[in-house]
């Protein structure tokens, strides 16, 4: 018989003993229980485990793929982000990148007039001058001259983005919005514009707390 303990089921997933007992209670955890001892089938516990991999994994597909169509669409952002992310397209043609980073993001908030994202990066020392002296530390001019006419967002920018597309969704907001791109790049913890904010000491609590100040103007 193939039957463990949940002592040996926590040890053997890395996770807290009452984490187990509760998966046990709830029935997440396919067991037996006889009397008040618990026995997991360890092939059960395997084969659990490969359809939860499964599922979880279809579900964040879905999820990226519903995000991806949404990001898509311009008609998705409010217009002073659609605003943003045309400066931010304008910045990266001039760097002749052939791509949209996060850098790029930043430097159309902080370039966009009217933007929020970029007064909230003002009012924490993170102006025009000083993204774009850090970008151009950073980053060499690409050789894409003249620039593709559609430039494809690197991999970070992307999650930075669907960060922004759920934080909207959570604040129970039909439109992105250049804070909640600002949001997501400083939240994502990876990538050039999230080390551009780090340098300066902009974390993803400073933001926040820079929007509501923002909003309760």
């Amino acid at each position: 018989m193939d039957y463990k303990d949940p002592e040996w089921v926590a040890d053997t997933l890395g996770l807290e003993i009452n984490t187990i007992y509760k998966m046990l209670h709830d029935g997440t955890i396919p067991a037996v229980q006889l009397g008040r001892k618990w026995l997991i089938s360890e092939g059960t516990l395997k084969q659990w485990l490969a359809a939860e991999a499964e599922r979880q994994t279809a579900a964040r597909k879905a999820a990226n793929a519903s995000t991806e169509h949404t990001l898509r669409r311009m008609d998705s952002f409010s217009s002073e982000a659609r605003q943003a992310l045309k400066a931010a397209h304008s910045e990266a043609r001039r760097y002749c990148h052939a791509y949209l980073g996060q850098e790029h993001l930043l430097l159309g908030f902080a370039t966009s007039t009217g933007c929020p994202a970029g007064r909230i990066l003002g009012q924490l020392g993170l102006t025009p001058d000083v993204i774009r002296s850090e970008v151009e530390a950073r980053v060499q001019p690409g050789d894409a001259n003249p620039p593709p006419r559609r430039l494809g967002r690197t991999d970070r920018c992307k999650r930075a983005m669907r960060l922004a597309a759920r934080k909207a969704c959570e604040a129970g907001e039909r439109l992105v919005s250049s804070t909640h791109m600002l949001q997501g790049i400083a939240e994502l913890a990876d990538g050039l514009g999230y080390e551009i904010l780090r340098s300066r000491g902009i974390t993803a609590e400073r933001i926040s707390e820079a929007i509501t100040q923002q909003e309760g103007k």
